[in-house]
C-alpha cells in the first residue's frame, strides 16, 4: 500500500508544476511555486503537532488523519481542466477553445477578442519570426515569442516525443544530465536533513518543527529575488547558502564540546535548510520551464525519479550521523559546492516564453552558450 502511495503521489507532485506553469504568463510563472511551497511548509509544521498527540497512539490513527485530510483531491477531477498550451501544442484545438470560452465566461470578457488571437497563432504556426514585420507593437505582444519549427508550422502535426528524445540530442541530453544530478543531491539533502534532525541537541519534536520553520523565509525571497535574479541565480545562491552553512556545521559538531556549540550546530542548520528549501523548490518550476512542452512531464518525471534515488539514501544519514556525527554535513556541504559548479551550464529561463518543440529548446541553449565575443560579433554584424 505504501508502494502504491508513493507512486500515485509522484505522479501528481511531477503532473502539478507543468500544468500550473503553462495556466500563467511568464511574468507570474514563479508564483506557482511560491504558493506551493507555502502551502508545503505548512502543511509540514502541522504534522508535529499531529504527531506529538497521538505519539502514545498506534501510527494507524496517524495514517487515518492524513488520509481524511486529502479526500478534498476526489473533487479535482470535476474542478481541473486541461491545460490550453498542451491542447494546442498538440493539434486538440476544440478543447482549447472550449476552455477559453468557459474562461472568458468566467472573468467577464469577450471571448471572441480571445478566440481571434488563437486563431491568429494557429494561422501563423506560432511562429512569430514569419509575422508581419509592418504589424502594430500591440498586435505583437498577442503573440507567443518562441518559434515552432517549420514541420509543425508546415503539417500542423505534434512531433511524437518520447523518453529517449532526453538523450538522443547533445544539448538537451546536457541538459537533462544536469538536471538530474541537481535533483539527486537536492532531494538526498533535503530528507537527509529531516531524517537527521532527531540527532540534534535538542527535542526531536522541537528540531523538527524548528527545521520546518525554516523554510518559511524562502517564500518571502521567492517573492522578492527569483523575478529579478532569475532562476538559475536563485537557485546558486541557496546552494551556496547551503553548502557554506551545512560545512560550516560539520566544523560546530565536531566541536561539540565547546561552550555555545550546540547553538552554533542548530543555527548553521536552519540555515542549510534553508538554503537546501530555496534550491529544491526553485527545481520545480526552473526544471518544466526548460523543457518543451510535450517533453515537459517527461524532463521534470525523469529528474524527480533520479531524486528519489537521493530520497532511498536519506535515511541512512541518521544512522551515519550516529556513528561519524559530522559526516553527513560535510557530505552535504560539498555535494552542494558540486551543484554550484555544474549549474551555470544551464540556461536563464526568467522571462521567456515556455519552449514548445526540441528545437526551440536547441536554439535557445545555443544562444545562452555562446560567449560575449561572439554576441557582441554577432551584434556588428546585424547593425553592419
Amino acid at each position: 500500500m505504501r508502494f502504491i502511495i508513493g507512486f500515485f503521489q509522484q505522479g501528481l507532485a511531477m503532473a502539478r508544476p507543468a500544468l500550473m506553469l503553462e495556466l500563467f504568463p511568464a511574468e507570474a510563472r514563479y508564483l506557482t511555486e511560491l504558493s506551493a511551497l507555502g502551502w508545503w511548509t505548512t502543511a509540514s509544521l502541522l504534522i508535529t503537532p499531529i504527531v506529538y498527540f497521538l505519539k502514545e497512539l498506534s501510527w494507524r490513527y496517524l495514517y487515518l488523519i492524513f488520509t481524511l485530510i486529502s479526500t478534498y483531491s476526489i473533487f479535482g477531477y470535476w474542478i481541473y481542466d486541461e491545460s490550453v498550451r498542451w491542447l494546442l501544442a498538440n493539434g486538440r484545438t476544440n478543447e482549447a477553445k472550449r476552455i477559453l470560452r468557459k474562461a472568458a465566461k468566467m472573468n467577464k470578457i469577450d471571448e471572441k477578442g480571445i478566440l481571434d488571437v488563437v486563431e491568429e497563432i494557429l494561422a501563423t504556426g506560432l511562429n512569430t519570426k514569419n509575422y508581419d514585420s509592418n504589424a502594430s507593437e500591440e498586435e505583437t505582444k498577442r503573440l507567443p515569442e518562441e518559434p515552432i519549427h517549420s514541420s509543425y508550422q508546415r503539417d500542423n502535426i505534434p512531433p511524437k516525443y518520447t523518453l529517449f528524445t532526453l538523450f538522443k540530442r547533445r544539448r538537451i541530453a546536457i541538459i537533462t544530465t544536469i538536471m538530474i544530478t541537481v535533483w539527486t543531491v537536492d532531494s538526498l539533502v533535503y530528507y537527509g536533513l529531516i531524517l537527521s534532525s532527531a540527532s540534534l541537541p535538542v527535542d526531536r519534536y522541537l528540531s523538527f518543527f524548528l527545521l520546518t520553520v525554516a523554510e518559511y523565509p524562502v517564500v518571502l525571497f521567492e517573492y522578492s529575488l527569483m523575478n529579478r535574479i532569475g532562476r538559475k541565480r536563485f537557485c546558486i545562491l541557496f546552494h551556496t547558502i547551503a553548502a557554506v552553512s551545512l560545512i560550516a556545521g560539520t566544523v560546530a559538531n565536531y566541536f561539540s564540546d565547546l561552550r555555545g556549540a550546540n547553538e552554533a550546530l542548530m543555527l548553521f542548520f536552519f540555515l542549510g535548510k534553508l538554503g537546501i528549501t530555496g534550491s529544491f523548490s526553485c527545481l520545480f518550476l526552473y526544471t518544466p520551464e526548460i523543457y518543451p512542452t510535450n517533453l515537459r512531464t517527461i524532463g521534470i518525471g525523469l529528474s524527480s525519479a533520479a531524486g528519489r534515488v537521493g530520497g532511498m539514501l536519506a535515511p541512512f544519514a541518521g544512522p551515519l550521523a550516529e556513528q561519524v556525527r559530522w559526516a553527513p554535513g560535510a557530505i552535504f556541504g560539498c555535494l552542494c559546492l558540486l551543484i554550484i559548479l555544474i549549474l551555470p551550464q544551464l540556461p536563464e529561463t526568467k522571462g521567456h516564453e515556455l519552449p514548445t518543440l526540441v528545437e526551440d529548446l536547441e536554439e535557445w541553449y545555443k544562444v545562452h552558450n555562446r560567449t560575449e565575443k561572439q554576441k557582441e560579433k554577432d551584434n556588428n554584424y546585424e547593425s553592419g
